[in-house]
């Protein structure tokens, strides 16, 4: 690369997306527009590292990319598929930038995600590999005083989602999951118990 060409900022947003909301496409457009960011790549978790339950990966990146397509500059990556068995941020990061060595990666995080670093691998390795982007979420008031959190996610996570699935109660997802996901999880069933699945077809509403 020549002293004249410009360094990509490459954004990771890795994660579960078990399923993706609104707060993973909020976290994204303000990292994007507040940050001297090109892109923003979503990378779905192939196997979790910490042993959480997840629906297939193929569902996972499909429900990611119906969220993404509205947002210009962001994409999904599937390099843990690729990579296979258990995904561990510091192995992604350093194949991606085996891959991409014209570009400088920043890790976008939620607040709470700093609470737990002791479980990463080789987390402060990792920092020395990347720039850190927090994001700030409500109850979480990790690595930066709250007053200089102006930004902070709303009290919405895939876990709520999940839990309001399992009720049946699909009137919940409105305000937090995109439409399409929405229609997604109805039609493919997914979260819900068996007894949820004539509701689920009729969630969708008319075609």
């Amino acid at each position: 690369m020549s002293n004249d060409e410009k360094v990509r900022q490459i954004g990771l947003f890795g994660g579960s997306f078990n399923p993706p909301h609104v707060g993973h496409t909020l976290a994204t457009l303000w990292a994007l527009q507040t940050h001297p960011l090109d892109e923003v790549w979503w990378i779905p978790t192939h196997q979790h590292a910490f042993s959480k339950g997840l629906v297939d990966f193929e569902h996972r990146r499909a429900m990611c990319e119906l969220a993404v397509e509205p947002l210009v500059g962001v994409s999904v990556n599937d390099i843990e598929r690729s990579m296979g068995g258990q995904s561990r941020t510091i192995d992604t990061v350093a194949a991606l930038q085996a891959r991409h060595p014209d570009t400088a990666f920043w890790l976008i995080v939620g607040a709470d995600i700093l609470g737990e670093t002791e479980r990463w691998k080789q987390w402060d390795e990792l920092m020395t590999m990347v720039s850190l982007l927090v994001v700030g979420r409500v109850g979480f008031e990790h690595g930066q005083p709250a007053q200089d959190e102006p930004f902070r996610l709303p009290d919405v996570s895939s876990t709520i989602i999940r839990e309001a699935l399992s009720r049946c109660d699909y009137d919940a997802l409105g305000p937090w999951v995109p439409r399409r996901v929405i229609d997604y999880i109805a039609e493919h069933a997914l979260y819900v118990d068996p007894n949820c699945v004539g509701r689920a077809s009729r969630a969708q509403g008319p075609t």
